[in-house]
């Protein structure tokens, strides 16, 4: 059984910082910079990129925050309407990739020039983009779902019998108050600096924290791959095949929605994120098929997208090709 972590906020005068904030910041921070690096060396336009990822992460947090609340809180949204704008309430994962896929759309037909919208003289293609952030994803979500896993805001189902991987959580509540940490941080079974490591009584299954556990073995295999020569798409395919199943599964350890203390939404018994789970397979398949045709057509995808080099550059063979 693994320990229940607290990991508590650190007030700096008037201003406090939150573990969870500050793991997020530093996945989006480092899987930009991996992105950016990739991107150089496959010899693409830098600016494109840089423009492509604005896009892709303002709409992918306002998707996550407002697709979170319309699928998983309706009641919310129907007693606070303004709960929408509030950005900071809540996020879900497929919510924000819902909407980082609607971001990258709309940067494939207009761009921001001078503080206005303009449509682009001519139309981008996001796959190849689209791919070199995929390939270091997974190393930025390993930020994401370890402050997930600091906040526990995953609960998943109570654990029965002899269970390696479920969280020993001091309390069976799915939100457990900070004033009880500070009463019985003595308590806690091991201190590291400020982080605290609890012993608790109910086996609880920490989805925040499997999804962790998972996405670590995904950044290896896929790091692994990222001297090699892949086709465009390779790891959309990756990750359309191997997310899409696993979260599937996940999701079943989920609390029910008619738990006691409350849980999540269902549609026809499954969450949203299954429904999602199943169309990103679908389109997973869709990739491949469409790989396939440029391959067999002689089309390469990332010609319209590669950075332009001074006329008295020597060009060298990027060490990577997508």
């Amino acid at each position: 059984m693994i320990p229940y972590i607290h990991v508590p906020d650190l007030p700096i005068g008037p201003v406090t910082i939150h573990p969870f904030g500050v793991l997020v910041a530093t996945g989006v921070l480092i899987g930009t910079a991996l992105a950016a690096r990739r991107c150089r060396a496959l010899g693409l336009d830098l600016n494109l990129f840089n423009s492509f990822v604005t896009w892709m992460l303002v709409a992918g947090f306002i998707g996550g925050h407002v697709l979170d609340e319309l699928f998983y809180h309706w009641d919310e949204v129907v007693k606070r309407p303004w709960s929408l704008f509030l950005l900071w309430e809540g996020l879900s994962s497929f919510g924000g990739f819902v909407g980082a896929l609607i971001g990258i759309l709309l940067w494939k037909r207009f761009d921001w020039d001078r503080g206005w919208f303009r449509v682009r003289p001519k139309v981008l293609p996001v796959f190849v983009y689209a791919d070199v952030v995929l390939a270091v994803f997974p190393v930025a979500w390993i930020f994401g779902r370890s402050g997930c896993s600091t906040v526990h805001d995953h609960p998943g189902l109570l654990a029965t019998g002899s269970a390696p991987l479920a969280v020993e959580f001091p309390l069976e509540r799915e939100q457990i108050p900070q004033d009880w940490f500070k009463a019985h941080g003595s308590e806690a079974a091991f201190h590291l600096g400020p982080i605290e490591l609890f012993k608790g009584h109910f086996l609880r299954y920490d989805l925040g924290l499997l999804e962790l556990m998972f996405t670590i073995v995904v950044a290896g295999l896929f790091a692994l791959t990222w001297g090699r020569k892949l086709q465009a798409g390779s790891y959309v395919v990756a990750t359309a095949f191997a997310y899409g199943p696993v979260r599937f599964v996940m999701d079943f350890l989920r609390i029910p929605e008619n738990a006691p203390s409350g849980g999540d939404t269902r549609y026809l018994h499954l969450t949203p994120a299954q429904f999602c789970c199943a169309a990103l397979v679908v389109f997973g398949v869709a990739v491949v098929f469409y790989m396939r045709r440029l391959k067999k057509d002689g089309i390469d995808p990332a010609e319209p997208l590669r950075a332009v080099a001074p006329p008295d550059a020597v060009l060298v063979e990027p060490p990577l090709v997508a």
